[in-house]
């Protein structure tokens, strides 16, 4: 793989997750205890990471389609802070789907405020929209005879595979019948939990699902003092990056694939996900990593094919537009292009997402685990694309179980079960007690006995030594009909214990929603999440 040279120079010492991570990335798991947090890197040393990395961007001298990174920079940042940010302070974003997501994301936004409040700076949530649900539902743990279950509430109509973007708004009622199965199922931890602020939101907002959705994310977790600016990437993410992707395709595409590929032999990349899949071709049309979207249908791959200064752009096989090369260079004249498209709207797959908001808005960027790893890859995709050295990026994570009844049932209590349920066919006596139990015992005791000696001194005799083995099988079987229920006791006790572990393994869950946790248990969590090392203005650059 040809990968332009490295063109700028690290300005000091670089902060990254190497110090505080695991040498590889694919080792990085989520904390196991609970209120335990995942800071990389640490917390005393992110302002220096937003430091460093905005010493970094002020030394790229590359274009996209045209324009100095610079300019690109600023007008996407121009864009994104809207009227209530500068765009010299720094931008600290995290991100993630619109949906129901758990503790562990939520203190991805909790550092980002504190990094942001640290650094004098905004603190931006980059909404995936464009995304699609993997489900409709929301995992509700609920409590019945004293063992945790889980029932899925469905939150919208929508068809599967398609986009976040295009589910409509719940009604009232829909929004009510909602309220009604979540509280069905929580029982009293319904009122002690945030959901009661998040669906007086939910049924206020006005907008689309997403917009429903974001106004009680916001509501929620502006009660608990985290506030970050909402930005929907459908509606922020149109920038000269989309058209440099056009203009390149086909050298980008062979890049982005050599790199899932991890052919590069001075590189050990490997593809960490399905989702980040490799482009392909159709009928001479090169896949780009974007998606095309059109409502009422599920997500397109966008492919390109090139013809005499002409760009044609196709949704699969389905083609949708053409340009002129010479237009797609005219920005911002080739941004109304984009949007006249409308229905149809492109959006960027997950390395792309992250490389535009990287390297052309935020000041660092926050992942979770699952992205941390993918966007090593990102960090290929910068160097190999642009010449320069990838920016820092973060890393946090949390654990945060919520406060539901366990049983403490063990595996070895299930081995313990099965091994009674097999003994109780050789070695009734064990678990039987009747009067007649001495009696058979003492029978069986004898033919034992019998039994070794034969196996010692008449091993050859198979006619007696069979009848021996016999006569013990049935007095097994006799002892075992004296209390005919014992076995299926014993198979009863197995399946309660087999159910409680079950049960625990949902009560230990990480992933519920936030806002169902009881709001000291966030509390706890914004108390147990470290501080960030403030940073005077003058030092930042």
């Amino acid at each position: 793989m040809n990968c332009k040279p490295i063109t700028s120079t690290a300005p000091t010492a670089r902060p990254d997750l190497a110090d505080d991570l695991p040498s590889s990335l694919d080792d990085l798991h989520a904390p196991s205890e609970q209120g335990e947090c995942l800071v990389a890197p640490s917390a005393s040393r992110l302002s220096a990471a937003v430091e460093y990395n905005r010493k970094l961007f002020a030394q790229y001298q590359f274009e996209v389609a045209g324009l100095p990174f610079a300019t690109v920079r600023d007008m996407v940042r121009s864009r994104i802070g809207g009227d209530d940010v500068r765009i010299d302070q720094p931008f600290i974003a995290t991100g993630h789907q619109p949906d129901f997501f758990h503790a562990g994301v939520w203190a991805k936004h909790i550092i980002a405020r504190r990094l942001a409040d640290a650094v004098g700076g905004a603190a931006f949530d980059l909404i995936v929209d464009h995304d699609a649900p993997k489900q409709h539902s929301i995992a509700v743990p609920t409590i019945d005879d004293g063992l945790a279950h889980v029932v899925d509430v469905a939150y919208a109509n929508a068809p599967a595979e398609h986009p976040f973007e295009f589910i409509s708004k719940c009604s009232d009622q829909q929004t009510q019948q909602l309220i009604e199965r979540m509280r069905a199922a929580m029982g009293d931890r319904y009122d002690s939990s945030l959901l009661p602020e998040f669906f007086n939101a939910y049924q206020a907002a006005d907008g689309d699902w997403v917009d429903q959705a974001l106004s009680a994310r916001k509501a929620v977790e502006a009660s608990m003092g985290i506030q970050l600016i909402q930005r929907r990437t459908s509606r922020y993410w149109y920038s000269p990056l989309l058209a440099e992707l056009l203009l390149s395709a086909e050298s980008f595409a062979n890049t982005y694939n050599q790199i899932l590929a991890g052919e590069d032999p001075g590189e050990d990349v490997h593809e960490p996900d399905r989702s980040v899949a490799t482009l392909e071709r159709i009928n001479g049309a090169i896949e780009l990593p974007l998606w095309i979207n059109h409502p009422g249908e599920p997500r397109h791959r966008l492919f390109v094919a090139k013809e005499n200064s002409k760009t044609h752009l196709f949704a699969e096989t389905q083609r949708v537009a053409t340009f002129d090369d010479a237009r797609i260079k005219d920005w911002p004249s080739f941004e109304a292009d984009l949007h006249q498209l409308s229905p149809w709207g492109i959006r960027p797959k997950a390395l792309i997402l992250t490389m535009w908001a990287r390297l052309f808005w935020a000041d660092i960027f926050i992942h979770g685990i699952g992205g941390a790893k993918y966007d090593r890859l990102t960090d290929r995709l910068i160097q190999c694309v642009f010449g320069v050295e990838p920016p820092v990026m973060a890393c946090v994570s949390a654990t945060l179980r919520m406060s539901l009844p366990r049983t403490g049932a063990t595996e070895k209590q299930i081995d313990d079960a099965t091994r009674s349920l097999r003994d109780i066919n050789f070695n009734p006596h064990r678990y039987i007690t009747h009067e007649k139990m001495a009696a058979i015992q003492s029978e069986k005791e004898t033919l034992i006995a019998e039994s070794q000696r034969l196996r010692r001194d008449d091993r050859y005799n198979r006619r007696e030594r069979t009848a021996v083995f016999n006569r013990i099988r049935e007095l097994n079987s006799l002892a075992n009909s004296l209390q005919p229920n014992r076995i299926a006791e014993l198979r009863q006790q197995r399946d309660r214990i087999s159910r409680a572990i079950a049960a625990d393994a949902i009560a230990d869950r990480r992933d519920y929603f936030f806002a169902m946790h009881d709001r000291s248990d966030l509390q706890h969590l914004l108390e147990n999440l470290p501080g960030v090392q403030q940073m005077q203005r003058s030092d930042i650059v």
